[in-house]
């Protein structure tokens, strides 16, 4: 039993005189981000030199607003047994360029300033030791001061004071130009700081390491401070050539990182967290209550009282393995952007990975970023519905854009090196194609008239019928065919004292809609064409009411 204790303490004494290592804090570094619609991906690497046993490890540098169960760890050869992500509140932030500059611009000018004060006070002190000398001389004990002893001082003073006092004027000014560019910088960095000064996210481990090694930490996670929205520039550059359009990504951020020099990749996809789906309740029914009952109450009781530019790393210009070589073998680098990115479309998603490194502050700002170039076929046709408007419009259609995998997005629309105007593309709607209004073409012009010996008012009975008879009159002044969409419209009926007839369409309507009463011609007019169309119809309804058209 004594041997046993002797054993045993022998261990215990060892055990305590085993090391234990210290804390070992490292910084991570953001190697790259796939940017979500809403979310993000951040991937960090930190490298360490560990020593063999169990330690401790404290990997700061992340984003402080994470998705916990997004958290992942990794390094080859360390074991890791636990892990716990804080906010860290404590440790300073790297100063940025940006706050770099201003600080060392308001140390120069703060320089300036100084030196102006100190001018300033000399000039001062010397127009005061002026005066008083001046005014001494001229002040001699036994009180007599000669004509000729007062010029002179007065000579003098006035040449050596005039000067001081420009030199003082011209401080003064100087001084104020300064106080403002201080306080400017002063501004402006207290903005930046208060900026900038944001907790960021770190993460303590428990490792055990096997052997001294040199490795590195993967560390990645998902927030929801970032985000991307799709804007598009579409560019009809004459009517015989293909539309030009450049998809664009507006990307934003606050996960309280500078994304610096960063590889990034815009996914269109959205991350569910809850990852169910819709299901049934009960659906009970109720009597609806009396709505103006309700208004009634309420007014009863109430008293009475309103789719940027990029900023590419200039990495771009060191970039290998993408390069071309021109007719001397030189290197020569893209300029197009579409050039750096690789499209990867999966199953449900499609991601466009950028080789260029990219810098996204952590401010909210947007970062426009050009995506792809697409040249897409379209039809051009004029349009006009003359009962709203006689101007003729000048529309694109756009097909097949199913196959590029654009999502909904605002795009802006030139013609012909000329603002048209902005509209929203949906090219995941349930239409075939996509139209966009270009312009208006007083080439193709539209006239709509009453035809007053057609139209009349007839009473018989208990009845009144009311004729009405319009012409419409369509002439291609231009030099080439014209395709024209012209709508008419007509009047319809929810009420059986009103009866409506079509008495006339001339010619006959490619489409008459009659659900909402709407006449369609589609046709073809020659260079210098002109067609009439004729649209009569008729309303019968009682004599002593009175119709609102």
């Amino acid at each position: 039993m004594k041997k046993k204790f002797i054993v045993t303490l022998i261990c215990l004494c060892v055990s305590c005189f085993v090391p234990v290592q210290a804390q070992k804090q490292i910084s991570a570094k953001l190697d790259s981000v796939t940017v979500f619609l809403r979310g993000a991906t951040l991937y960090h690497s930190a490298t360490a030199t560990l020593k063999s046993g169990s330690q401790e490890i404290v990997i700061d540098g992340l984003s402080p607003d994470i998705e916990l169960s997004s958290l992942k760890v990794h390094a080859n050869g360390v074991l890791i047994s636990a892990m716990e992500f804080e906010k860290d509140f404590i440790t300073p932030k790297e100063e940025t360029a940006k706050l770099k500059k201003l600080s060392d611009s308001l140390e120069y000018y703060q320089k300036q300033l100084q030196g102006a004060r100190d001018e300033l006070a000399v000039h001062q002190h010397l127009l005061k030791m002026l005066t008083e000398g001046t005014l001494n001389n001229m002040e001699k004990k036994d009180g007599t001061v000669t004509v000729a002893e007062i010029n002179a001082n007065m000579e003098l003073y006035s040449s050596k004071a005039s000067t001081l006092q420009n030199n003082i004027n011209q401080d003064n000014k100087k001084i104020e130009k300064l106080v403002e560019t201080v306080n400017r910088l002063k501004m402006q960095i207290s903005q930046d700081k208060q900026e900038s000064n944001v907790e960021t996210g770190m993460v303590y481990l428990s490792v055990s390491v096997p052997n001294n090694i040199n490795t590195v930490f993967n560390i990645s996670y998902y927030t929801d401070d970032a985000g991307w929205s799709p804007h598009y520039d579409i560019n009809i550059p004459a009517l015989d050539k293909p539309i030009t359009m450049q998809a664009k990504a507006e990307v934003q951020q606050v996960t309280g990182l500078d994304w610096n020099n960063v590889q990034l990749t815009l996914s269109n996809a959205m991350p569910n967290r809850t990852n169910k789906v819709p299901v049934f309740k009960a659906w009970f029914l109720h009597f609806a209550r009396n709505y103006s009952a309700d208004m009634s109450s309420v007014r009863a009781n109430t008293t009475s009282n309103y789719v940027t530019s990029s900023n590419v790393s200039s990495a771009l210009s060191n970039l290998e393995g993408v390069s071309a070589t021109d007719g001397a073998n030189k290197k020569v680098v893209s300029t197009r952007m579409q050039d750096y990115i690789s499209v990867d479309e999966q199953d449900i998603h499609v991601n466009y990975k950028i080789s260029v490194p990219y810098n996204i502050p952590g401010n909210g700002n947007e970062q426009l970023i050009d995506l792809m170039n697409y040249n897409i076929e379209a039809d051009y046709n004029y349009y006009c519905a003359p009962k709203l408007s006689t101007e003729t419009y000048l529309i694109a259609t756009l097909g097949g854009l199913e196959k590029y995998n654009l999502l909904a997005g605002p795009a802006t629309v030139t013609f012909n090196n000329t603002f048209v105007g902005e509209t929203y593309l949906y090219p995941n709607s349930t239409q075939d194609k996509v139209t966009l209004t270009l312009a208006t073409d007083p080439r193709v012009t539209v006239k709509r008239e009453l035809q007053r010996d057609y139209s009349s008012t007839k009473h018989v009975g208990s009845t009144t019928t009311e004729t009405r008879s319009y012409l419409i009159t369509v002439r291609n002044n231009q030099n080439r065919t014209a395709k024209l969409t012209l709508k008419e419209q007509y009047p319809i009926s929810n009420d059986k004292d009103i009866e409506v007839k079509l008495v006339e369409v001339k010619p006959a309507a490619t489409y008459n809609k009659e659900e909402i009463g709407v006449l369609t011609w589609e046709l073809e007019l020659n260079a210098g064409e002109t067609r009439t169309y004729a649209v009569t119809y008729s309303v019968k309804y009682p004599k002593d009411r009175t119709l609102s058209w």
